[in-house]
């Protein structure tokens, strides 16, 4: 698009050309999109549409004023070029003219726009030598200057004076009443028809103009440089949306494959189990067979009907331990071959939703940057034009002009209000979950396999209020002490500690809490220091961040879960409704608010994105989501006065463990151990058992899962072996 600054020279004549007729403008008129016709083309748009006109190039729509296309606002830009363009073809094809000073017929030596005549050669040096017409040289067009092919816009729109007062022909119009919608007055008109209306001087009304307009073209600049930087962006995106699907599926083959590959080795294990055990009975029984055989043949005949007997007694013993060891295999292929084929169909379900985000999300992107394409258009057309008039000389072009580009870019800027859609939303995918189904009921040892006291913790009146287990079996147990300090002990299962760490408290006794985070990590609290820290058992360090200054408010940790596979540290405060996210750089990454269900969280287990709650003030327990909806509460325990829900842990089998007690003292009383289904929350088992209050953990001991219970005080821990329940 030509500019005031373009030279006048380099412009096409296509440039000059209306794009409905194909021929140079004729009144060329500016609808508010700030594309120009000729003014009769534009009528019979607006016949042909019956009335309605819209922008034969954007579509946009444009009111009809009432005497059609001659209320619509004149070109002066396209005029002025137009108007170079006869005076230069006048000029180059040597047209002869009429002298406006001698009325001779010659060629023309220049033009006078004050006079608004062509002068011959000696009254265009009349005019530069005459001081009467000295008034006259600013606004001469010569031959030389058309032929200097340096002639720009903005150096023809200041040969032209300002316009002459309608009024008063003979006076130049150099005031502006505002009253009458910015028309040319003369000093002699504000004593006139004019006298009781705004007034003001065209010179300083075309200076405010001129500010108030470069501020509003920054504005859309800022804007349009904005829309072309996400425009930029647009084809990367899509290529983002298209890998980040990829990834996912990748992701979800990955786990789908992991898990189905454990699922073959168990029941190859349990096939190899059953076979050898087969063997090893049929060579059983053919052994014991063979030694009656040889023990009755000696009294073949005083003993050949007790023989008899006693050979059908066995042979039908050894069916009926044939069939118990037939129905128990079969049983455990049969769970096992089901979990495959529902793993198989979790992944295959997932995949078909991912890749159906996939298409949604790319015509998304799509659409999005379509609309920044045609924001853009519509602000480089309001830019270019408020250039134009920017420079012009003519303090009438820009009074007449200034104000309808800032009217139509207000609209424009507050629609965009200058910011960067939000489009890389598009790249979060719905979150697929495998699960193994339903877990198994087991039941829990009456009497623990482990039951000892844990060296110095008893014997230093400290307390015990966290413990957790890694998948190697290695058991931390956290807690206050009788100072001013708080323990991180790691323990073995014959009561001594192999590696201890000790934490500065403000206080004694402080309450401090643990969970197993990955690797030989665990996340720490405690509780009136407001800290969260990482522990490593391998090299015995500790490292961490003060909650409070990391949220900005006072808070008082109370509990910990965390889920190393999702990089992810989950924190319950005192009297808090809000859940606290951090990775393992101690950033917090986001919140879980549960102000609808609880006040106060208690203690809290992740569970392949599912959150278990204890609220001991209402004594319920509750299952949430990431984002902090109910799922659903788990029922209590039936036939038994515990009704606290103290301590919460999950299991390598997907089970939900929970310790519930009668009161909240430390004496030994009767406690209850429910099992939970984690999907649906379902009461799997009950266990009544008699112990102090304390705390809960699952840990793989000696290749099978046990619970973990030690006391709050006396330093005492327990083990509990687990067994499916028939």
């Amino acid at each position: 698009m030509a500019t005031a600054a373009t030279i006048l020279e380099d412009i096409d004549h296509k440039f000059c050309q209306c794009c409905l007729c194909f021929e140079q403008y004729k009144d060329p008129r500016q609808l508010p999109c700030f594309h120009r016709y000729c003014g009769r083309c534009l009528d019979k748009e607006i016949d042909r549409n019956n009335g309605d006109l819209k922008c034969p190039l954007c579509q946009q729509e444009a009111d009809v004023p009432e005497d059609g296309a001659h209320g619509l606002k004149k070109d002066f830009f396209m005029n002025e070029i137009i108007e170079f363009l006869d005076l230069k073809r006048s000029f180059q094809d040597g047209e002869t003219h009429e002298c406006g000073d001698c009325s001779q017929i010659v060629k023309a030596r220049s033009y006078c726009f004050k006079c608004s005549e062509f002068l011959c050669d000696g009254c265009h040096q009349y005019h530069m030598t005459k001081k009467s017409l000295k008034e006259h040289r600013p606004y001469l067009l010569t031959l030389e200057d058309v032929k200097s092919k340096n002639l720009t816009l903005q150096k023809l729109s200041s040969l032209k004076q300002a316009p002459m007062c309608k009024t008063h022909p003979d006076d130049v119009s150099r005031l502006c009443c505002k009253t009458c919608e910015n028309i040319p007055i003369c000093l002699a008109c504000i004593h006139g028809d004019h006298q009781s209306h705004k007034v003001e001087d065209a010179i300083s009304l075309s200076r405010g103009k001129k500010v108030e307009l470069r501020s509003r073209l920054a504005i859309l600049k800022e804007s349009r440089d904005t829309m072309e930087r996400l425009a930029e962006r647009r084809s990367k995106l899509i290529v983002d949306v298209a890998e980040e699907a990829d990834k996912k599926i990748a992701e979800l083959n990955h786990g789908a494959n992991d898990m189905l590959g454990k699922l073959g080795n168990d029941l190859k294990i349990v096939r190899e189990e059953r076979s050898v055990a087969s063997k090893e009975m049929m060579d059983k029984w053919e052994l014991e067979r063979q030694h009656r055989r040889e023990a009755l043949e000696e009294k073949m005949e005083s003993l050949r009907k007790e023989h008899d007997r006693l050979e059908e007694k066995y042979k039908n013993d050894h069916e009926a331990n044939i069939r118990k060891f037939d129905e128990t295999y079969g049983k455990k292929e049969s769970k096992l071959v089901g979990k495959q084929t529902s793993v198989q169909k979790q992944a295959q379900d997932g995949k078909a939703l991912i890749m159906n985000e996939k298409g949604n999300k790319v015509d998304q992107a799509k659409a999005a940057f379509d609309i920044a394409k045609t924001a853009i258009e519509r602000m480089q057309n309001l830019i270019e034009t408020g250039s134009n008039i920017l420079v012009s000389e003519n303090n009438w072009t820009v009074i007449q002009n200034a104000d309808r580009v800032c009217v139509a870019s207000e609209p424009l800027i507050r629609e965009l209000g200058g910011e960067i859609p939000e489009v890389d939303k598009v790249l979060e995918y719905s979150q697929v979950r495998l699960s193994l189904g339903r877990a198994e009921a087991m039941k829990i040892a009456d009497k623990p396999v482990i039951e000892v006291t844990i060296e110095d913790i008893g014997r230093k009146g400290w307390y015990i209020q966290g413990v957790a287990a890694a998948p190697d079996g290695t058991v931390v147990i956290t807690g206050g002490t009788s100072q001013k300090q708080a323990h991180i002990s790691v323990i073995r299962l014959d009561g001594r500690i192999s590696e201890q760490k000790l934490i500065a408290s403000n206080m004694s006794g402080t309450h401090c809490t643990c969970a197993y985070f990955r690797d030989d990590e665990f996340a720490i609290t405690t509780f009136f220091n407001a800290n969260i820290g990482l522990y490593n058992t391998d090299n015995n360090s500790y490292h961490s961040t003060d909650l409070s200054k990391v949220i900005n408010k006072e808070v008082k940790v109370w509990c910990v879960t965390a889920d190393g596979s999702n990089d992810q540290i989950i924190v319950g405060c005192e009297y808090d409704p809000v859940l606290y996210v951090l990775n393992g750089k101690l950033q917090l990454t986001r919140t879980i608010n549960l102000q609808q269900i609880i006040k106060s969280p208690g203690d809290i287990v992740v569970n392949n994105g599912t959150i278990f709650i204890c609220c001991q003030s209402r004594t319920s327990v509750y299952a949430v989501n990431m984002e902090g909806g109910l799922l659903h509460e788990l029922p209590k325990p039936g036939s038994t006065n515990c009704t606290i829900p103290y301590s919460v842990c999950t299991s390598n089998n997907g089970s939900v463990y929970l310790l519930w007690v009668e009161r909240d003292i430390s004496v030994v009383q009767d406690c209850a151990i429910t099992q939970y289904n984690p999907d649906d929350g379902s009461l799997l088992t009950t266990t009544p058992i008699r112990a102090e209050q304390g705390w809960i953990a699952a840990a793989e001991i000696d290749g099978e899962e046990k619970l973990i219970l030690p006391s709050w005080v006396g330093g005492m821990l327990r083990v509990y072996g687990l067994e499916e329940d028939q």
